[in-house]
């Protein structure tokens, strides 16, 4: 079997967990998966954890990134430390340094299949808005990159998805749009392992709520396809990796 690279891009640790069985999958499967994070959310303050904003969490959850990329398998990650919250500013400099970052690690990598938020930024999240932005830029500057990957996914929360999850209705994304599910009911423990490193961030009503979505959609997790050099069958997917 080929062995590809699929590469996420996401703003914050624990942003992951939205795709985590995917990754936790491919990883499995012998595919290279290298998880991206842009900030490391120094400012996500939760009351249940009692952590100020600054350094002692910034440490706190680059931990908790590192546990969770360990419960998932992946073969790597990466932190760039951009401050939290820059992306929901919209500031230019700080987006395009950001976009750089993204197309050095594509090429260091050899990237063949990227996943990423996308416009609504799953929770609608500004920083996730932003990365959006940034990882579309990165992807769509070919002249820049030295390796081009072939496909770019967007995360998403379907409009077809369990009623329980209401918390989600303003940025589901209706399922026409829905390109590809995968079926990654194996790794649901694995993903479930990664959803509790995020203590900081998940109190135990939040950690329950989301390791049950994580575990809803990952057996059958949806994705849209926004970008791609691969001619298409017009079936829908099963995979990242169709085509190459």
């Amino acid at each position: 079997m080929p062995q590809f690279c699929l590469l996420a891009v996401f703003a914050h640790p624990d942003d992951e967990t939205v795709v985590g069985p995917m990754l936790s999958k491919y990883a499995h499967e012998g595919h290279r998966v290298h998880l991206l994070t842009l900030t490391a959310g120094e400012k996500g303050v939760r009351e249940h954890a009692g952590i100020p904003a600054g350094g002692r969490l910034r440490e706190v959850r680059t931990k908790e990134l590192a546990c969770a990329v360990s419960k998932l398998g992946l073969t790597g990650h990466t932190l760039l430390n951009f401050p939290d919250q820059a992306f929901a500013m919209g500031m230019g400099p700080v987006w395009n340094e950001a976009a750089a970052k993204v197309r050095e690690t594509i090429d260091s990598l050899r990237a063949d299949v990227m996943v990423t938020w996308g416009p609504e930024g799953g929770t609608g999240h500004p920083d996730h808005r932003g990365v959006h932005s940034v990882v579309v830029q990165a992807f769509q500057q070919r002249s820049l990159l030295k390796f081009k990957p072939r496909k770019l996914y967007y995360a998403v929360f379907p409009d077809d998805g369990p009623p329980e999850e209401e918390w989600l209705r303003g940025t589901r994304v209706s399922r026409e749009f829905i390109t590809t599910r995968i079926d990654c009911s194996e790794y649901l423990a694995a993903a479930a392992q990664a959803v509790e490193c995020h203590w900081s961030q998940f109190s135990p009503e939040t950690m329950q709520r989301v390791r049950r979505t994580s575990g809803i959609l990952g057996r059958d997790l949806p994705l849209r396809l926004a970008y791609s050099s691969v001619q298409g069958t017009g079936r829908p997917e099963t995979g990242v990796f169709e085509g190459l």
